[in-house]
């Protein structure tokens, strides 16, 4: 369906997050939603594992040195259908926003770096996983399934999509989603080390700057769409937080870690870039029939791509442990991620949160 608000603001988070701590990450992220709802946006956007933090530890200490903070990681990753969810969601309702939210989602008793787009009325209309985690982050993540390919949904603000980190760099995940007619995307990073930093034989690609300043405007050129790239950023007690207790005496300045960009279809900066250290919401004016300019040129969901000779085979079907092979003789769908971990849950009434049940304002 075409967008029904064509012209609107977007807000992208470059900020701190609640480092392991659930509570205070919940507080900070209502705190966003309540400040870009104030100033009129339409959809925030906020980077990969936002809550509790993205676990920067797991890339810097041994295995060792790591289990008693993948303990404390573990304890204060967010369910999907727990009261904290449902405050967001509340959140997001009040303020009427869409909300593209990263997180670290607790399932039985496996981590996946999960991503959730939030509607104005507090409802899930997408849960999804990356497919991949990242290196190292396979020691603390597990992948997602068949339902995670669904990473585009159709909005009144057009057709709104989300990936994980280096998602954006999949060729594959982009074509999906170009496939889909994707029209805004969130391109959700973490914590990237600046190019400062880098030793070889530590590959360029692992950097900041390429992330932010080559892979996040590609994706804007490759597909079309403006780009929302949020970065998490982090303090020297942010970087104490991510190493173990017996090495912190050591730890005297955060990760020059600030590189939240917003991009144009053609891959142009639609606002200056913030500083390394700045924390707030970047907010750009989006007129999504800009894209009809780059589209036009180069549709790659469209007319210049050949489907006679080059098609992408998708497979959506969410997988199990368990099948229920009375369910399969029937014919019955399987039940999707977002409904079996209760994202579907119903907020409550608005008066009930007026009473203090499932929703607290921060100041």
């Amino acid at each position: 369906m075409p967008a029904t608000i064509r012209q609107y603001k977007a807000a992208c988070v470059q900020a701190e997050p609640g480092w392991f701590d659930l509570e205070k990450s919940v507080q900070i992220t209502i705190k966003y939603i309540n400040e870009a709802g104030e100033k009129g946006c339409k959809l925030i956007a906020f980077p990969e594992t936002w809550i509790p933090g993205y676990p920067y530890w797991q890339w810097i200490v041994n295995f060792q040195d790591s289990l008693p903070l993948l303990k404390k990681y573990r304890m204060n990753s967010l369910r999907s259908d727990s009261d904290e969810m449902q405050r967001i969601r509340s959140a997001a309702r009040k303020n009427s926003i869409y909300v593209s939210l990263g997180y670290s989602e607790i399932d039985g008793h496996s981590l996946y770096m999960a991503q959730i787009i939030i509607d104005p009325r507090g409802d899930v209309i997408n849960h999804r996983r990356k497919i991949k985690p990242t290196h190292v982050e396979k020691l603390v993540f597990g992948e997602g399934t068949g339902d995670s390919l669904d990473s585009v949904v159709d909005t009144e603000i057009g057709k709104l999509g989300h990936l994980n980190c280096w998602e954006n760099m999949n060729p594959f995940l982009k074509a999906h989603s170009a496939a889909l007619g994707e029209q805004i995307h969130v391109a959700a990073w973490p914590v990237l080390p600046p190019a400062s930093t880098l030793k070889y034989p530590d590959p360029y690609t692992n950097i900041a700057e390429t992330q932010s300043e080559v892979v996040s405007p590609a994706y804007a050129i490759e597909t079309g769409t403006w780009v929302l790239a949020p970065f998490q950023i982090v303090t020297a007690e942010g970087a104490k937080l991510n190493t173990p207790e017996r090495l912190r005496d050591q730890v005297t300045e955060g990760v020059p870690s600030g590189y939240s960009r917003i991009y144009r279809p053609d891959g142009y900066r639609a606002v200056p870039d913030p500083d390394r250290d700045w924390q707030g919401l970047m907010i750009a004016d989006v007129d999504l029939d800009e894209g009809h300019l780059t589209k036009a040129i180069a549709d790659f969901g469209g007319h210049y791509m050949r489907p006679d000779l080059i098609r992408l085979y998708v497979d959506k079907r969410p997988k199990t442990y368990i099948v229920d092979a009375n369910k399969v003789e029937k014919g019955e769908p399987p039940m999707s991620t977002l409904e079996r971990v209760g994202l579907t849950k119903p907020l409550p009434k608005e008066d009930e949160e007026e009473s203090g049940n499932g929703y607290v304002k921060v100041e």
